[in-house]
């Protein structure tokens, strides 16, 4: 196992330089040394075994629940209500057969590894990356991997379970709702246009094409809002400066996160929800029934998403020999409100 000393005899410094850059104390380092004492951290592997040292045991019993740091969030990632009902739903699950969580943000899955390896973790839960870095995290910590909504190419790990939903269908039911309540044209919204996203909006496209003319006057855009407030609140002006519509109009927004901020927005400025314009979201989180109008939406059980991802990561702990990776994808419900 390497040490301290390995690494600084290696680098040509002290054991105290190393230890301050271990502990991120590199006011009196200079940037080539940092540089070189962190390159030979990767190469050699170093980690600290800082959660041996506290708990002292072969099993933790600890999970590391790690969440993708997105770009779009201005804020703490938490502060999202989606992740904020999901991460209790695990951390309760997991309480309930004696384990504990350990919460981590963020995109670089090297970073996973050293937690991992520091505090005895027994296994992740890795929620929002892509099916390429769950079986990143996998091939380097060599624990049971467990991620939720994982997006990207299908081909997933023989050793990590993905539990996710049926975004495409659910895409396709508020498309469908939509139509038939009589609107003609539809924005199609999101921060992003990869991942669940995407998959979403295939989904609604699709059944746009198949529920409409080949030469009908009927239109359906995707937007990408963009990852800030400023650039968000620019698309709900611009949306304010064309009301009346031509044609009855409809915003699908493929978070409800946004789509509460839009009615917040749009209503506190004189617009009408929905005779001006529909807004339909997707999560169905807690808020999205406590807005005015209240919030139509595609709603997905959180509750058993993280009772599955609970689920599977034991089976994998109590038998990582044996146990195979799946896919499993959880059915959506439209759930119509007042908003459209």
């Amino acid at each position: 196992m390497t040490t301290i000393k390995d690494i600084a005899n290696r680098a040509g410094v002290s054991t105290t330089t190393v230890s301050n850059v271990i502990h991120g104390k590199t006011k009196k380092v200079s940037p080539a040394t940092i540089e070189l004492i962190e390159k030979l951290i990767q190469e050699m592997g170093y980690v600290q075994k800082l959660g041996l040292n506290v708990l002292n045991n072969t099993s933790s019993r600890m999970i590391a629940l790690v969440i993708h740091a997105h770009r779009k969030y201005e804020n703490s990632i938490i502060s999202d209500p989606f992740y904020g009902k999901i991460i209790g739903f695990i951390e309760e699950k997991l309480q309930m057969q004696g384990y504990y969580i350990m919460l981590y943000s963020t995109d670089d899955v090297n970073k996973v590894f050293h937690t991992v390896m520091a505090w005895n973790i027994d296994g992740v839960v890795a929620l929002s990356f892509s099916r390429n870095d769950c079986n990143k995290i996998w091939s380097l910590i060599h624990k049971p991997v467990i991620s939720i909504d994982a997006y990207g190419s299908s081909q997933g790990s023989p050793f990590v379970t993905n539990i996710g939903l049926d975004d495409f269908t659910g895409g396709s039911r508020m498309i469908e709702y939509i139509l038939g309540c009589g609107y003609h044209d539809i924005f199609v919204c999101a921060t992003s246009d990869y991942g669940i996203d995407q998959t979403r909006w295939n989904g609604a496209r699709e059944m746009f094409a198949r529920l409409t003319e080949k030469n009908s006057s009927k239109k359906i855009r995707f937007i990408n809002i963009g990852e800030t407030t400023l650039t968000r609140e620019s698309f709900y002006q611009q949306l304010i400066r064309r009301i009346p519509f031509p044609q009855k109009t409809a915003v699908f927004f493929l978070s409800d996160f946004y789509a509460i901020e839009a009615i917040s927005y749009l209503a506190t400025r004189g617009v009408c929800i929905p005779a001006d314009i529909g807004i339909a979201g997707f999560d169905d989180i807690t808020y999205a029934r406590l807005t005015v109008p209240r919030l139509t939406t595609i709603h997905q059980d959180m509750e058993k998403k993280a009772e599955l991802a609970v689920s599977e990561l034991l089976k994998a702990i109590e038998n990582p020999a044996a146990y195979t990776g799946k896919e499993a994808l959880l059915d959506v419900i439209l759930i119509a409100r007042d908003s459209i």
